[in-house]
């Protein structure tokens, strides 16, 4: 029978296999575990980690193990506190463990972070996670003056599509009680979409708001058999769905003051044609061409 390598171990040997010495960040990190947990598995080796699916692809439990994460430092920074030498596997296992462990490094070499998270998400449980994240490289892209993402298209009619593609395939069968959320995150990003100073960074601040609400539901839903408790611990609080409320305040007040604006513009736009109207009187003009 083999061993059960836990996140731990293979953290620390995925560390020693490592080429580069610099910090390795959480994003990479959550990547190179469900490409290692695969690994590890294609060569019959087992673990204990456990995925759930969040924002960007899987994040991993690692409350309780040596690895840890300071959600506080800037730049985040992945630790383990067990070295490769303390980890105890009969050699020919070891042995498996380090090779599989390669294989998914060179992934990280050759795709980066983003390639990972590309091939990653052809797995994703829903397609709308795929739109999602065309939408987040294309709002992302229209931003920057130099695109991380050259062959999207960013574009506002891109962009339009993209939110049509999510609305199609939002699975509204297995959450109905986002639904409300997703058709107020569609009336404040259309309305951004739609006015004379298109602004990209809101448009992302506000998918961004929506999906957070959404992919917190879709943690507890898609993961490998976690508590709730233990998701909310890596995401790093206490009350998940009191941060979901927190959030869909936030966006319900971005709404409020988008309709306080419009209609801040419409009164004003009367008030413009009745001062016309009095000017035009007094004046004695016509309207007439």
């Amino acid at each position: 029978m083999t061993s059960t390598l836990s996140v731990g171990e293979v953290t620390a040997l995925l560390l020693d296999e490592r080429f580069y010495s610099n910090p390795l960040r959480p994003k990479t990190f959550y990547k190179l575990l469900y490409f290692a947990d695969k690994e590890l598995s294609d060569v019959e080796l087992d673990t204990d980690i456990q995925h759930f699916w969040y924002k960007f692809g899987t994040m991993v439990k690692t409350g309780g193990s040596p690895v840890t994460i300071d959600w506080s430092e800037a730049p985040r920074e992945v630790r383990c506190s067990l070295s490769a030498a303390q980890v105890t596997l009969p050699q020919e296992e070891e042995t498996k463990a380090r090779l599989a462990l390669s294989r998914a490094l060179n992934r990280l070499y050759e795709q980066n972070t983003e390639g990972l998270t590309d091939e990653m998400y052809e797995d994703a449980p829903y397609d709308v996670q795929r739109h999602y994240r065309r939408l987040d490289k294309q709002l992302s892209d229209a931003i920057d003056d130099k695109p991380d993402y050259p062959e999207v298209d960013s574009s506002q009619e891109a962009v339009v599509d993209t939110v049509f593609d999510i609305i199609d395939t939002f699975p509204v069968d297995d959450y109905p009680w986002i639904e409300r959320d997703l058709d107020l995150w569609y009336s404040v990003l259309s309305a951004e979409l739609d006015a004379e100073e298109y602004r990209p960074q809101k448009a992302l601040k506000v998918s961004d708001l929506f999906w957070t609400i959404f992919c917190i539901d879709l943690a507890q839903r898609e993961n490998t058999g976690l508590a709730p408790e233990e998701i909310a611990e890596e995401l790093d609080t206490q009350d998940l769905e009191g941060r979901q409320d927190d959030i869909r305040k936030e966006l319900q007040l971005i709404e409020r003051e988008r309709s306080r604006l419009r209609t801040d513009l419409e009164e004003n736009d009367v008030v413009s044609e009745a001062a016309d109207g009095v000017a035009i009187a007094l004046l004695g003009l016509s309207t007439a061409p």
